[in-house]
């Protein structure tokens, strides 16, 4: 795998990460589905990747 695309792939991830802890930190603690606010953050800090996705896929109610 050439390695601009390896970099980029990282970045991607990094941000879905950066992203997912932001959101939760910010979310009302009333709109968190399936766990509680420090489940989805323990969960986001010891498996980033799944977490992050989990986090996006199943994490807060819709507004």
């Amino acid at each position: 795998m050439s390695s601009v695309l390896l970099v980029a792939l990282y970045a991607l991830v990094a941000a879905l990460y950066l992203y997912a802890l932001a959101d939760c930190v910010r979310t009302p603690a009333p709109r968190v589905r399936v766990l509680p606010k420090a489940g989805w953050l323990v969960l986001m800090v010891l498996c980033p990747v799944l977490g992050a996705v989990a986090w996006r896929n199943l994490g807060k109610r819709p507004a």
